[in-house]
């Protein structure tokens, strides 16, 4: 229980309390003028601004179609593994993604197609070459993320967590410039994209294709080694078998065995059947290593002319669309009715049809770009914010004025 002594205390405090808040509202009651004047200025200029600096921001979402890169062609010893997963693992991404900050590489693409000119292309190098501003503007797409994992428990087996497309947002001042940029930063980097992994193709493949050939070199002199020696040995074994006729007779499905007390050989006959079959299957190898080597030859050819198209070009798309014409002029001297270069001629067509269609068809926007219809900021949001900040400047201005007034001969001494 309180004692009667400390009551008349708090009454003052109180009264204290309530006087000093009708003082605050009595100074800020006279200055109300100045106070909406300072609010309709700052809501003048909020709402100013909000309309002269408008942001639309179009969104974008770009899938990758395939395995990218585009897996090699099956061999007889690939053909029964499995197809592998659609999109870019996460090792090459990374790759991709650096040079997609890269200024030279931008610079490169936007020379290549020509877009020095194009409006808002100073602010969108500026934000692209930002590694933080470009990680918000381009957002891998995942087929599995962390809140999948925790819905699924665990994730299926035999799947793969590589990049299956691209989320693609950009704000600019105008609805139509930031759906113009969506739709070419999807261009820039799937060019990019392009022109990274026909680099490393292009200029490896004739490095590859070299080494090839001189291993198929290499095999076709043992294989001629082989072939004179089963020769050497069935024109020994034909001068045995003229020597003894009788041995034709003999029981050919005898096997060598070797013991202590005998020894006991295949006939002559048999060994001369078995070292010309030998002999033809030496003679088979070589023309299949003549004609594989002669089918590598030709494609040198093609892979030297592409990577001169490639050292002359920095757009991933025009190397690419460029393809078909290496091939016809690597070819315009060959003997197309020659089925081992019509072989080569279709395989090199076939895998420039299969790279067009992964890369420019399939590798598309399959939402977006958006043309957005409202600011990212609206203008009631706009409204309220500047009027509060407003009201509190204004209200702050009169305290302190009110303050300095009180204050200002105690200041001055």
């Amino acid at each position: 229980m309180k004692k009667q002594e400390d009551l008349p205390q708090q009454d003052t405090e109180q009264n204290e309390n309530l006087g000093s808040l009708t003082d605050l509202m009595s100074i800020l009651w006279h200055t109300r003028r100045m106070i909406i004047g300072i609010t309709v200025t700052c809501i003048a200029l909020g709402l100013g601004s909000t309309l002269y600096l408008a942001k639309y921001k179009s969104e974008g979402f770009l899938q990758f179609g395939g395995a990218i890169p585009l897996p090699a062609e099956k061999t007889a010893k690939t053909k029964d593994l499995k197809e592998p997963p659609a999109g870019i693992q996460l090792s090459d991404y990374k790759r991709y993604s650096a040079a997609f900050g890269s200024r030279g590489r931008f610079d490169d693409f936007v020379h290549a197609a020509k877009l020095d000119n194009t409006p808002g292309i100073a602010g969108l190098r500026k934000n692209i070459t930002s590694e933080k501003n470009l990680n918000a503007i381009v957002v891998p797409i995942f087929p599995f993320t962390k809140l999948d994992a925790k819905d699924l428990m665990e994730q299926p087996k035999e799947s793969s967590n590589n990049v299956i497309g691209l989320r693609i947002n950009y704000e600019a001042q105008t609805p139509e410039e930031a759906q113009r940029i969506v739709a070419l930063l999807g261009r820039y980097t799937m060019d990019t994209i392009v022109y990274l992994i026909y680099t490393d193709s292009l200029r490896f493949k004739h490095l590859e294709i070299t080494a090839k050939i001189t291993k198929l070199d290499n095999d076709i002199i043992g294989s001629k080694q082989k072939l004179a020696e089963y020769s050497r040995r069935i024109n020994d074994l034909k001068q045995i078998v003229a020597r003894y006729p009788k041995t034709d007779v003999q029981n050919t499905s005898q096997v060598v065995t070797v013991t202590d007390e005998n020894s006991r050989y295949l006939s002559p006959v048999t060994q001369l059947m078995t070292a010309e079959v030998e002999a033809s299957t030496a003679q088979e190898v070589i023309y299949q290593a003549k004609r594989e080597q002669q089918q590598y030859l030709l494609l040198r050819d093609y892979y030297d002319i592409a990577k001169a198209t490639l050292d002359a070009n920095k757009s991933g798309e025009a190397v690419l669309r460029a393809l078909e014409a290496s091939k016809e002029h690597a070819f315009k001297t060959k003997d197309l009715n020659d089925e081992l270069v019509k072989e080569v001629y279709n395989k090199v067509t076939v895998d420039n049809q299969n790279s067009i269609n992964l890369y420019l068809e399939q590798s598309r926007f399959i939402a977006g770009p958006s043309l957005p219809e409202n600011r990212t900021t609206r203008l009631s949001t706009a409204l309220m914010a500047s009027a509060l900040l407003g009201l509190f400047l204004g209200c702050m201005i009169a305290l302190g004025r009110q303050w300095w007034l009180a204050n200002r001969e105690q200041l001055a001494d």
